[in-house]
């Protein structure tokens, strides 16, 4: 069964040099330098999306910052205002090359090194011959390790030196010039290894000296970004890190209010559902999404979901518990799988009680 509802992949990621029209306007995401941004930049952030934007933005799992609303016709104010916060790239070709995500909770050495490496990756000509959505990893191991997510490239560092991972495979001997390389075609002379980093998983609320801070789908209003912000400053923090976990994570420890709409305890049942934009911001979908997503996590259902509002499945590329791909209007129920498996039956967008158990 399928609702063959019509989707366009656009096989590259928008930027603030080369956005993406959606059904709310355009798209720009920003690639924050080292995985995060200072609580200057984050304020300025926020300034922007409300002034030239319509105050939404997307925490996306690459751990970037998405702005939306934007119009054509004010792209060279956004490009001012991002230059001012040192957030623009030379060119789009240097942005999108700059697809390198850090662990949030990572230590000096380690984002030493991926800062080195996103400023090679900008400047070197190579770089534009990469596929477009060719992706980075920078990690050591600590608390919420990025190690499990997906990258075409991981540099994994720890004590003994830094070991890479290309296609699946750890070698050790591994260093920035030897993983570029790798990436532009090269075949580095690299033993393989035998090691297995733990990956990590998303954790809110006081974390020693930090806190982690999700938000809902990954929906990030531009008050609450500005309101945090004011938070961590006045708790003595500097910045703030991104993950791929739709999650941000503060350099001090900070009360965050509940009314601000943030999420810090980690078995709030919305963190268990993915959901895309849906209509009407996304072009490619006729449903509202994240409507449907909080009528189920109120719902009792138990398990991963995901609410997509096409077949694409922007939101989560893993196999969910039960999925809702939308389609027409309706939705098509997959259980455990993803939006591109096969449909056992569809419902309406007001009989979702119908699947609680």
């Amino acid at each position: 069964m399928s609702l063959a509802a019509p989707f366009e992949v656009k096989g590259w990621c928008p930027g603030a040099l080369r956005p993406m029209a959606s059904g709310d306007g355009l798209i720009a995401r920003l690639r924050p330098w080292c995985g995060a941004f200072s609580l200057a930049q984050a304020s300025g952030l926020a300034e922007i999306a409300e002034r030239l934007g319509n105050g939404h933005m997307d925490l996306t799992r690459r751990a970037n910052l998405q702005i939306r609303g934007l119009s054509e016709d004010r792209l060279g104010e956004l490009h001012i205002a991002l230059d001012r916060l040192d957030l623009l790239d030379t060119s789009p070709q240097a942005e999108a090359a700059r697809n390198v995500m850090v662990g949030p909770l990572a230590g000096a050495e380690v984002r030493t090194i991926a800062d080195r490496l996103s400023r090679a990756l900008s400047k070197d000509r190579r770089a534009a011959g990469l596929p477009a959505k060719f992706g980075w990893l920078v990690d050591g191991g600590a608390p919420l390790s990025i190690m499990g997510e997906r990258a075409d490239i991981a540099l994994y560092v720890t004590d003994d030196g830094m070991a890479l991972r290309v296609d699946g495979q750890w070698f050790g001997g591994g260093s920035i010039e030897v993983a570029l390389d790798t990436a532009f075609g090269g075949r580095p002379d690299l033993a393989r290894v035998d090691i297995a980093p733990v990956p990590g998983r998303r954790r809110l609320g006081s974390l020693a000296s930090m806190t982690g801070v999700a938000a809902p789908f990954g929906r990030l209003e531009a008050v609450q970004l500005r309101e945090l912000a004011r938070l961590a400053e006045g708790a003595g923090a500097s910045e703030v890190r991104l993950s791929p976990w739709r999650a941000l994570y503060i350099d001090a420890p900070v009360k965050v209010p509940e009314a601000l709409g943030l999420i810090v305890d980690d078995n709030d049942p919305l963190l268990q559902i993915d959901a895309c934009p849906g209509a009407p911001a996304c072009r490619s979908a006729s449903v509202d999404t994240r409507a449907a997503a909080r009528r189920l996590a109120v719902s009792g259902i138990t398990g991963t979901i995901h609410v997509s509002g096409c077949a694409k499945g922007c939101a989560r590329s893993a196999p969910a518990d039960l999925t809702l791909v939308g389609g027409g209007g309706r939705y098509g129920v997959v259980r455990s799988g993803t939006p591109r498996d096969a449909i056992e039956r569809t419902i309406g967008a007001d009989d979702l009680a119908v699947l609680h158990g």
